[in-house]
């Protein structure tokens, strides 16, 4: 009996000593909230103390972006308008930049606000219309759009244009740029109204304009420039003697020692067999 008693207590004594150890003993059930290892688990992988931890990007914190510092914008410079040395006009009616007096084709679909301010190259011979320049772009308005509109003194000052496109010549296309070129989808003749000027005037070395036809020089279209103006080319149409053919394309060709800058627009016009237009 006594014997019975000793190995109780020492049963007791070493499960006191394993909990005081943090282990449970064989077949007792973990208390409430003890963490209990699992022997299964793959160690964690371990960091060395060289290695700087890696920081959190800011768009993956919880924590405000600073607030962005004002920082001053540079003005845009307002450009400088164009002028010309012809006589000025104003809109007193918004247009648009017709290709022809005679018809409702506009040289860009883009309309000229009234209040602007145009120079005025001349006039057709029937007096309804001006031909002027707004920025870059030459085309005709309707005079009694424009300040001139009663002016019976100032109408009879302007140059005359006698070749003014007729009603029959279909406008086919404007273009800027004396690298541009066009391609004809039909058998038709067709007359090229050119204007080529500069920002100042003055000297200007004898120089040649000329229509290019499938990359051949048209000869007969050679036009010569002799004014010493802005305006190189005015009331001057160049045309082809034979009609295109589908697929024939016409581009320009600018002979001249200069290298000033130029500006250059054409319109193109299919010219039908009945079409009366002086234009040789």
């Amino acid at each position: 009996m006594m014997r019975k008693i000793m190995v109780s207590l020492l049963y007791i004594l070493l499960a006191a000593i394993l909990l005081a150890c943090g282990q449970t003993p064989a077949g007792a059930t973990p208390d409430a909230g003890q963490v209990v290892a699992d022997p299964t688990a793959t160690p964690a992988a371990v960091t060395t103390t060289d290695e700087q931890p890696t920081a959190t990007p800011a768009a993956e914190t919880n924590a405000a972006a600073p607030a962005p510092t004002d920082t001053p914008v540079a003005a845009v410079p307002t450009p400088e308008p164009l002028f010309y040395n012809l006589p000025p006009a104003t809109l007193t009616n918004a247009t648009g930049l017709y290709a022809s007096p005679n018809r409702a084709e506009l040289i860009v679909p883009v309309p000229v606000p009234a209040g602007e301010t145009i120079f005025v190259m001349g006039r057709n011979a029937t007096g309804t219309h001006l031909r002027i320049v707004w920025n870059t772009g030459v085309g005709w308005v309707p005079v009694s759009f424009t300040s001139y509109n009663g002016q019976r003194d100032r109408m009879d000052a302007l140059p005359i244009f006698e070749r003014e496109p007729p009603a029959c010549a279909v406008p086919l296309t404007t273009q800027f740029g004396l690298n541009s070129s066009w391609t004809s989808d039909i058998t038709q003749r067709i007359a090229v109204i050119a204007d080529l000027f500069r920002a100042r005037y003055g000297e200007f070395p004898p120089s040649n304009l000329s229509l290019v036809v499938n990359g051949v020089v048209v000869e007969s279209s050679r036009r010569q420039i002799v004014e010493q103006g802005q305006f190189s080319l005015k009331d001057v149409v160049f045309s082809i003697p034979q009609d295109l053919q589908p697929g024939d394309t016409v581009g320009y060709l600018l002979d001249t020692a200069s290298d000033e800058p130029l500006t250059f627009m054409a319109t193109l016009f299919s010219v039908p067999n009945n079409c009366k237009w002086k234009l040789d």
